[in-house]
């Protein structure tokens, strides 16, 4: 089992406690040292208060069983706007908003900037203004930023 494996372990009791799930975990190199940065969500958002919660549980939690060796910092938040959506759960919770998407269709690439209209199964719907409907397999996505209105 691996390290992210482990904190993943570690975490799921606080983060099931409160319906929530990891969407990504980073290990990066501060000024202060090593920090593991664990980014998590609901299907609702998560806020600030319980990403307090969750830092203080899971690294209490973290220390107990040691597995990270040599000083480190721990930062749980919600993921950046700026970062791609990682799972088809959190593409649910972002029905209605236009994303610049890239996915495969064949041996093609395909960027688009559209509205994400729907979700059946794996499948999502992105409407755009000039092309129409594109349904695409959730497998078949290399990443989607959402675009801000701004």
């Amino acid at each position: 089992m691996d390290l992210h494996q482990k904190i993943e372990e570690i975490a799921a009791p606080f983060l099931s406690a409160i319906d929530a799930f990891v969407v990504d975990i980073h290990f990066v190199q501060g000024a202060q040292g090593k920090v593991v940065q664990l980014f998590v969500d609901t299907d609702s958002g998560i806020t600030v208060g319980q990403c307090t919660e969750l830092n203080r549980n899971i690294g209490e939690a973290l220390e107990l069983q040691n597995i990270i060796q040599n000083s480190y910092i721990l930062e749980v938040s919600s993921p950046d706007l700026m970062k791609p959506l990682k799972l088809l759960r959190q593409y649910r919770k972002n029905i209605g908003r236009q994303f610049h998407v890239r996915y495969r269709k064949g041996d093609e690439i395909v960027d688009i900037i559209a509205t994400l209209d729907g979700i059946e199964g794996d499948v999502l719907t992105f409407v755009t203004k000039n092309e129409g409907a594109s349904k695409v397999s959730f497998n078949e996505i290399i990443g989607s930023i959402e675009e801000l209105p701004w």
